[in-house]
């Protein structure tokens, strides 16, 4: 359960990161991305937590954040002080990528329930969705 749990710890700090770059970006339609991008993470989350106690599992309850999550934060707080919308952009992506490696390495894990790799490949597959519109929309080169 570390993995999924770790999972569940990536969505809580990504949804988090989104949602305080709400007010702080410019332009309307990155702020409508951010929000969408927050609510989403915290649907997973939600569902990720609820998997992990039908597993009679305790999540680990998210008391401190990772160093990770403050560097991210600062990273992207950064961004969107110098208003960089190209760079800001990249990062998004690299966090979407970074994000639909930690759900495959949940989902390589042998004897997870098919529940619980259904409700992860989703949650991958709508992350890859907006990464491919990222892509396709800002023509970011990874």
């Amino acid at each position: 359960m570390g993995k999924l749990n770790d999972l569940l710890l990536v969505n809580f700090e990504v949804e988090k990161v989104y949602s305080e770059m709400i007010d702080d970006v410019n332009d309307d339609t990155l702020r409508d991305f951010f929000r969408e991008r927050a609510i989403e993470r915290n649907e997973f989350s939600k569902r990720i937590n609820l998997e992990i106690e039908a597993l009679g599992q305790t999540p680990e309850r998210i008391g401190a954040l990772s160093k990770n999550f403050y560097r991210l934060k600062s990273k992207f707080k950064n961004l969107t002080i110098v208003d960089n919308e190209n760079d800001l952009i990249d990062e998004v992506f690299n966090l979407k990528q970074d994000s639909i490696n930690k759900y495959n390495e949940v989902l390589m894990q042998p004897h997870l329930p098919l529940k619980l790799c259904k409700i992860l490949v989703k949650q991958r597959d709508s992350i890859q969705a907006t990464l491919r519109v990222l892509k396709r929309e800002y023509a970011v080169v990874a």
